[in-house]
């Protein structure tokens, strides 16, 4: 059975909404408290003004010494009650208890009752004092009264407690309609807050996120390549077990340092500035040339970070030469089938027209030919790689029409130094292309339609050069040649030479051309094995 468990937006709620709730009920029992004690102090401070007030008064003062006998103390108390609020009664009695005002007229002249009315007539004190009189249970205050130096009588205001008491609730009420909307302010606060954490993680739940997480750190640390991220500071967020060891670091040092700190040759902070990533660009950690792809990582429109991966060159270079041997295998073996295929309808037709004899000797020259090419390149050409490429090549020109002369001083051996076999494919394949191009496109001054290819290959260095019969390069576009994306011929997006002069360029190569217009074209490349660092 699949234990039940909360989702992290409604357990943010609910833990917001308990501590909210519960931050509200003790600030809103607090405010209650202090409220009411307000409310009763600023009572007592009332009823005691109003007591002195009509205590210090000199009618007051002198109609309770002569008995009120026309009954004025009554009159003022009813007068000054009409306007004064909170104030639900006042007594003006004598020294033995008789009262000569009071709320109910029909109390006037009778005793005071309470019985805490003592301590004002034996000692002359102003008290408070809560009782139970004709009106109800009060809280009161008794001021004495003097006439010429003499006590006469007291005065008692006072308010009900049901009144002080309605108040209070009245206060309490205001309070909570005010906690009330607090919460609720507090509890939409909440929702909208567990939302924009929900959409902050993409709607995953804790459980989810330590489980990518713990994916995450498996796909890295499976990873041969190498990955490094930044955020916009340049500081790195992310590198996995290949960087590390790559770049000869501790993961954890590397975690929040500047990007540069720990890889100096590094190209991201340019990342993130221009926004544009970069592809297959060779960089150098310690003695380890790499290839580099950066990106830039955008949130939106902004640009957030930028994230590296790099591999060793010498595993790629070694992956892309085994790839370039098939490829030079199949196509020598395509082009030869093409060629072949065109002499053996030529075989068939010699044989239907009852020509054997012609048939015998078309079939000794072609085989002494194929002999010939297959001993040359055999014999000078001990890269499988460049002679697989050159039998294609020979096949190809055949087909065109075209001859491949290779000079009687070429050599090369199986292993190159810094030189890789696929460097090699690119540029003489590239070349003879280009020668192939040249001659085929265009007419040519003579009849001759020749390639001459040398290549020498010694201790400390490769030439190669490939000359064509074809029209020549115009003086003012020799310039042009070697730039990405020129070209003469239609439909060409002119990347050859390009990669011809990228790739001469990473060993710290030269390559030259030769071109005079009419007589045909010479490129000259010179390679070093051994690359200056």
């Amino acid at each position: 059975m699949k234990k039940f468990e909360l989702k992290l937006q409604t357990k943010i709620t609910i833990l917001i909404t308990i501590v909210l709730a519960m931050a509200i009920a003790n600030i809103t029992y607090l405010i209650s408290e202090i409220t009411q004690n307000t409310i009763q102090g600023k009572l007592e401070v009332d009823i005691t003004n109003v007591a002195q007030m009509i205590a210090k008064s000199p009618s007051i003062e002198k109609s309770l010494a002569e008995k009120d006998a026309e009954g004025s103390i009554q009159s003022y108390v009813m007068e000054e009650m009409s306007y004064l609020k909170g104030i639900d009664m006042i007594v003006v009695a004598d020294m033995d208890g008789m009262r000569y005002a009071h709320p109910n007229p029909e109390n006037v002249g009778r005793r005071f009752v309470g019985g805490d009315e003592k301590r004002v007539i034996e000692n002359g004190e102003t008290y408070f004092s809560q009782a139970q009189g004709t009106q109800g249970d009060s809280l009161r205050v008794f001021v004495p009264i003097f006439y010429e130096g003499r006590q006469v009588g007291f005065v008692m205001t006072g308010t009900l407690i049901k009144s002080l008491q309605k108040e209070k609730e009245q206060a309490i009420l205001g309070v909570l309609a005010v906690s009330m909307l607090g919460l609720a302010i507090g509890l939409a606060g909440a929702f909208v807050l567990a939302e924009n954490v929900k959409k902050s993680i993409l709607g995953l739940e804790p459980r989810e996120i330590g489980r990518l997480y713990t994916e995450k750190q498996g796909m890295l640390d499976a990873i041969h390549e190498g990955i490094i991220a930044i955020d916009r500071n340049s500081k790195i967020t992310l590198i996995n077990e290949s960087a590390c060891k790559m770049l000869s670091i501790n993961e954890e040092y590397a975690h929040g340092k500047n990007v540069t700190d720990i890889f100096p040759t590094s190209h991201l902070p340019e990342v993130i500035s221009t926004g544009k990533a970069e592809y297959d660009d060779e960089q150098r950690i310690n003695d380890t040339i790499i290839l580099t792809n950066r990106v830039p990582i955008r949130d939106g429109e902004s640009i957030t970070g930028a994230i590296a991966t790099f591999r060793d060159k010498t595993e790629v270079t070694r992956l892309a030469e085994e790839i370039t041997r098939v490829r030079q295998i199949i196509e020598a073996l395509r082009a030869n089938t093409h060629e072949f295929m065109n002499k053996l309808h030529v075989i068939m037709g010699l044989i239907q027209m009852d020509e054997v004899e012609e048939a015998k000797d078309y079939i000794l020259s072609v085989t002494q030919n194929q002999q010939q090419i297959l001993s040359v390149i055999i014999k000078k050409i001990k890269d499988p790689t460049i002679a697989g490429l050159l039998l294609g090549k020979f096949s190809e020109a055949n087909e065109r029409g075209v001859s491949i002369n290779i000079d009687d001083a070429t050599s090369l051996w199986k292993e190159h130094g810094s030189v890789t076999s696929n460097m090699l494919v690119t540029i003489v394949g590239n070349l003879l292309e280009n020668a192939l191009d040249a001659i085929s496109a265009q007419e040519c001054v003579n009849d001759a339609k020749n390639i001459d290819i040398k290549i020498l290959e010694t201790d400390e260095s490769i030439e190669i050069e490939v000359a064509d019969s074809g029209a020549g390069i115009k003086k003012e576009d020799m310039e042009k040649i070697f730039s990405r994306g020129y070209s003469t011929k239609e439909g060409n997006r002119g990347i050859g030479l390009a990669l011809v002069k990228k790739a001469v360029e990473s060993v710290d190569g030269e390559i030259s051309a030769l071109s005079y217009e009419g007589i045909g074209t010479e490129f000259i490349v010179k390679l070093p094995k051994n690359r200056r660092c």
